[in-house]
């Protein structure tokens, strides 16, 4: 059955490349994130007009999402904002996709498909801030978790968190802020630089 309600989006991709530009003016990288076909407004023709507007990321949710980006000529830095699932752990890394990391068995996979490469593989570690999701629950955890990703011969490259609600409630976002700097300042001072 076909719907029968008058609506219609428009994607305005000059809309988009602004928003990028205004981000980069701060002295920004900016990672678009496409997930999702672009949150249903076009995931190729989305990253395209980020990046073409200074983004130097796209992040995606899922391995296939990349794998799509990828096939459609997309060479920028892919982000997996969650981790491979079994089995798709050298798909991903054969496609040059930065994987999330934020378990031990997570971890486990990726470091046996590093053991069988020739240069390293660059991980991104989650940390679970207070969105309750996905990631590793600081501040406790988390530095065992980075050494034992780094131990294992994955680089890590990075660490992120997700927001529960930035645009709603700065109380909970400052907080969440606060806990991941200090995570940052901790694994850093180990001597790591993600």
């Amino acid at each position: 059955m076909s719907s029968l309600r008058p609506t219609w989006v428009e994607v305005d991709l000059d809309a988009i490349a602004h928003n990028v530009r205004a981000f980069d003016a701060l002295g920004s990288q900016v990672m678009a994130v496409v997930k999702a076909d672009g949150y249903g407004h076009g995931d190729v023709a989305v990253a395209r007009a980020a990046l073409d507007a200074g983004a130097t990321w796209i992040g995606v949710a899922l391995v296939e999402e990349g794998l799509a980006l990828r096939d459609a000529g997309i060479d920028a830095p892919i982000l997996v904002l969650s981790e491979c699932p079994p089995g798709s752990e050298v798909a991903a890394v054969a496609a040059s996709l930065t994987p999330t990391l934020c378990s031990d068995g997570g971890l486990e996979r990726m470091a046996a498909v590093a053991r069988t490469t020739s240069s390293p593989i660059g991980v991104h570690v989650k940390v679970d801030t207070g969105m309750h999701r996905i990631g590793v629950w600081p501040p406790g955890e988390v530095m065992g978790f980075v050494d034992r990703t780094v131990r294992s011969g994955l680089a890590l490259e990075g660490l992120w968190t997700h927001l529960a609600s930035a645009e709603s409630d700065q109380v909970t976002t400052a907080r969440q802020l606060a806990l991941f700097s200090e995570v940052l300042e901790e694994v850093r001072q180990a001597g790591h630089a993600p």
